[in-house]
């Protein structure tokens, strides 16, 4: 039987180690990054999953080990979407450190057979022992990553999860489109759930008209995600404004896409305007619980103004019926 113990404390393998050493010194890619740091683990599996913190990190200048912000990345994603669900947010988490493992091993070279050289080059200069120990060994190591569920398996259990999220995006609209219009002197407006609820209300009236049911959700659905994940509404709906390519960001959240990699350059101007939506909305309505946990999550930093998005006929129709008061 063989000795583990007598090979780890073997003078071969402070050799090897020695000779790793010298690589990543004279070869690393990676720039310097944060010595002290959190472990992506201890954020968004120890507990309460930390957003603020994550997101504080992912908008930072900061450089991290490679892998790093990509994970976290993921695990912001799944929480936005459903807030209390971790099975989702860590199966996120999973698929993005396999996404980043599989581009390190090719960075090496997979046109060609695997060799040790290969393996060393995209385990310990591509990937990088922080990555294996702080996020691959943390979430499970090969049993979890083997046995991990895919995004459709488990969102399959929550699909009328996306139609309330697009619901109360679209709910967030038409108070974007009242506050611009009466949130001004001379007008005593002050914005409200229930004011875009009404609009929902008018447009079922036109149930044959217009497919209320195919696009949202009933009241009870819409005001449970509002009351229970307020801090996530403004960034809901900023994401619904951003378009990348065919799709907007929050389809792209919604449909388990959304990558550091890919998208890490929409974050600033994605948080800019969910800022924008807190002070230009939020701030304006009773709800006082609502803007102070949004800003607790943003944080400090520009806003980014933008326009509401444009309302289809039977939407125009219904919002001037429910604001017809204020409409001189």
């Amino acid at each position: 039987m063989i000795d583990v113990r007598e090979i780890l404390e073997s003078a071969e393998m402070d050799e090897v180690i020695r000779a790793v050493d010298a690589l990543r010194k004279r070869f690393s890619l990676r720039p310097i990054y944060q010595a002290e740091h959190e472990w992506p683990v201890a954020l968004a599996r120890v507990g309460r999953f930390r957003a603020d913190v994550v997101l504080a990190i992912l908008l930072s200048e900061e450089k991290y080990y490679p892998g790093y912000k990509e994970v976290l990345a993921a695990a912001f994603g799944g929480w936005l979407i459903v807030p209390r669900y971790a099975k989702l947010r860590e199966a996120l988490m999973m698929h993005a450190a396999v996404d980043f493992m599989e581009k390190a091993v090719a960075s090496s070279g997979n046109d060609e057979p695997l060799t040790i050289k290969k393996d060393v080059l995209a385990r310990y200069l591509f990937i990088g022992p922080e990555f294996l120990v702080e996020i691959f060994d943390c979430l499970g190591g090969y049993r979890a990553f083997a046995d991990m569920p895919s995004f459709d398996e488990l969102w399959g259990d929550i699909e009328y999860v996306e139609k309330t999220i697009i619901t109360a995006a679209r709910a967030i609209a038409y108070l974007h489109h009242a506050v611009d219009r009466f949130a001004r002197p001379g007008f005593q407006f002050v914005p409200s759930l229930n004011k875009a609820v009404s609009v929902f209300d008018e447009l079922k009236k036109k149930e044959r008209g217009y497919p209320f049911k195919e696009k949202y959700v009933s009241r009870s659905l819409l005001h449970q995600r509002w009351s229970q994940n307020k801090q996530t509404l403004a960034l809901l709906y900023a994401a619904s404004s951003i378009q990348i390519n065919r799709k907007t960001l929050l389809q792209l959240l919604l449909d388990g896409f959304f990558s550091y990699e890919d998208h890490g350059r929409y974050l600033h101007k994605w948080i800019g305007r969910a800022r924008y939506v807190s002070d230009h909305i939020f701030s304006k309505m009773s709800d006082a619980e609502l803007g102070l946990k949004t800003r607790r999550l943003l944080g400090d930093g520009p806003m980014m103004a933008f326009r509401p998005p444009k309302l289809d006929e039977m939407e125009v129709a219904s919002f001037d019926e429910c604001f017809r008061s204020y409409i001189k």
